[in-house]
């Protein structure tokens, strides 16, 4: 179950659709769990300027902050993939059209070869 607020009213709907998963595979030996979460945008053009895992305590990985601010179309995703072990609960993805908030309760795992 995904729970999505936003900074305005109640009424308004959010510009972006958020997908998450948790991709689990070895990295050289170790068992890892990569959370990858994945906004993509319903309106004409937003500009995703960061997003927070869990308040700011779970980092993205350098490679794909490089990435942000970004601006997407319609259909198109950005992509946020954070380090390994995070355990996400809650983000919070920061726009030039506000803030949106998405909390996690459960997020499918997904086995991957690394």
């Amino acid at each position: 179950m995904l729970l999505f607020s936003g900074c305005g009213s109640k009424e308004e709907k959010s510009p972006v659709k958020v997908e998450a998963k948790i991709l689990v595979g070895n990295i050289m030996g170790m068992n890892a769990r990569v959370p990858q979460v994945h906004i993509i945008s319903v309106v004409d053009s937003i500009t995703i300027k960061d997003v927070v895992a869990n308040n700011g305590n779970c980092r993205m990985t350098a490679m794909h902050k490089q990435n942000y601010p970004k601006t997407i179309k319609y259909g198109e995703i950005a992509q946020a993939v954070y380090t390994n072990g995070c355990n996400l609960l809650k983000i919070e993805i920061i726009t030039d059209k506000g803030n949106w908030t998405q909390e996690f309760e459960y997020i499918p795992e997904e086995y991957v070869q690394m």
